[in-house]
């Protein structure tokens, strides 16, 4: 059974956009894009067999499914490549027994997923492994693409210069001055990539502004404003 998926308006505009496409609002109304699945194809698989796989790939050693992320693969971006797919088998982070927290309250078995485990420091590395790992293919289809870049104030910067590291396609970030941690700041020097740093005490649209304007002049590809 071959699975797909795709960009389509929030909103239910006509029209399906290639999760590929350098797009980022509906042409018809503006508003935002949401990734769409062949609903059809995946319920041709029972619940019990979606069950069995993703338990038969879970942290195993054969890439890219042993990731959090990929190994949904099928309920992720289906098509694209395993060797475009950029991991550092991301995801399934633990589960924390919160004993204490859970008796004030009044919680028997209180468990709690702690995204922050992770290879910098926050749950955008879920995100950020399918962007980059989509770049990748893009730009193995000959998409001319010579960086990718984001505006954002600290995690989202981080996850995108490690990502880009892993996968050799440089990256370029705006960063707020004075609004980032260290702890976050580091890394993407470290990783080799370009860091902007934007005065923005009185006017903190202005890493939206300049990402935009930048964009407009480039073939890079971007994240978006903020990371989103």
């Amino acid at each position: 059974m071959a699975y797909n998926a795709w960009f389509q308006c929030i909103n239910g505009c006509p029209g399906e956009f290639d999760l590929r496409e350098v797009i980022y609002r509906c042409p018809t109304c503006g508003d935002l894009l949401e990734v769409q699945h062949d609903m059809d194809a995946l319920r041709s698989r029972s619940a019990a067999a979606w069950i069995q796989l993703f338990d038969d790939r879970y942290r195993r050693n054969i890439y890219p499914y042993g990731s959090g992320v990929w190994g949904k693969k099928e309920w992720v971006v289906p098509f694209i490549d395993n060797e475009n797919i950029v991991s550092m088998y991301e995801g399934n982070s633990n589960l924390l027994w919160a004993d204490r927290y859970g008796k004030q309250l009044h919680v028997e078995d209180l468990w709690i997923k702690q995204c922050g485990n992770s290879h910098t420091g926050s749950f955008k590395d879920l995100g950020m492994t399918v962007l980059v790992s989509v770049v990748k293919e893009m730009m193995a289809g000959g998409a001319p693409i010579d960086a990718v870049a984001c505006a954002s104030s600290g995690d989202t910067s981080a996850a995108l210069g490690a990502y880009c590291a892993a996968a050799g396609i440089p990256a370029v970030v705006l960063l707020p001055k004075d609004k980032v941690s260290v702890a976050q700041l580091v890394q993407q020097p470290h990783d080799g990539h370009a860091v902007l740093h934007v005065v923005t005490h009185d006017d903190p649209g202005a890493c939206n502004r300049i990402f935009t304007q930048f964009h407009a002049t480039s073939r890079k590809t971007d994240v978006g404003n903020n990371g989103q």
